[in-house]
């Protein structure tokens, strides 16, 4: 299985596609933190509410992981699902599930390794991508006039609570790249394991919204979506703080 995994790993370090989509975090983050941050006190610094002056808290670190890790929650999913259908559709497409079975590896192994492997990569990008983003905090805390004088208007996260804090975010991740490697794995397709996931959020964002609207018995079928669910594991993040753009 160890060598199913080096050489499945392998080949996803030599793909170009990764590292397009990191690229795609990293302006995900430059934009959450520059533009969304940075922007939004410029514009407000002189106005201060119960939670400071809105976008301080936004750019700042270590305030600026929680907004990082809930904007993760709109392209996190999106670089995972393209990833993970891309990476098991083109090994159907390419015949290394029929190579590697005639070695005398079984399917379940190959689409163990895959899943194994696959998950690695998208968490080592999703990392890095929280790091170059947390590197953009720290420009534009030292960037932006004066930051320091809003310290002690909210908590700030301990570095203790990060770890925890990140795995909460994962995990509420981890479900659209499951349903994009079932949906790869039995279409054999990129398109659909990848467009399906994209328009089971659309459909399920859209879904959630109303339920909530309707409001009495109809508030419980939001249960039936992964967004209800991440939805509160990532409220528990951000408790305490300003709401950053929650879904």
């Amino acid at each position: 299985m160890l060598r199913l995994i080096a050489a499945e790993w392998m080949k996803s370090r030599t793909r170009w596609l990764p590292y397009m989509l990191l690229a795609f975090m990293f302006i995900g983050a430059a934009i959450q933190i520059w533009l969304f941050g940075g922007v939004a006190y410029l514009e407000e610094r002189n106005s201060i509410d119960e939670f400071g002056v809105p976008g301080a808290f936004t750019f700042r670190w270590p305030y600026a992981i929680l907004p990082l890790l809930d904007s993760g929650q709109y392209w996190g999913p999106v670089f995972i699902a393209v990833f993970t259908a891309s990476t098991v559709a083109t090994d159907f497409g390419w015949g290394s599930v029929r190579l590697s079975v005639a070695r005398g590896v079984t399917r379940t192994q190959f689409l163990a390794a895959k899943l194994m492997t696959t998950a690695l990569v998208c968490a080592v990008g999703m990392l890095v991508a929280l790091a170059v983003g947390v590197v953009f905090s720290l420009m534009a805390t030292q960037l932006f006039e004066d930051p320091t004088k809003y310290v002690g208007v909210n908590p700030e996260p301990s570095m203790s609570q990060m770890p925890l804090m990140i795995a909460r975010s994962a995990l509420a991740i981890l479900p659209y790249g499951m349903l994009a490697f079932m949906l790869a794995v039995l279409s054999r397709s990129t398109a659909l394991g990848a467009t399906g996931v994209l328009v089971y959020k659309l459909i399920e964002s859209t879904a959630v919204s109303g339920f909530g609207e309707l409001g009495g018995n109809w508030e419980r079928f939001q249960s039936l979506f992964i967004e209800h669910h991440a939805s509160a594991l990532l409220a528990v993040n951000g408790a305490g703080y300003p709401d950053y753009n929650s879904v």
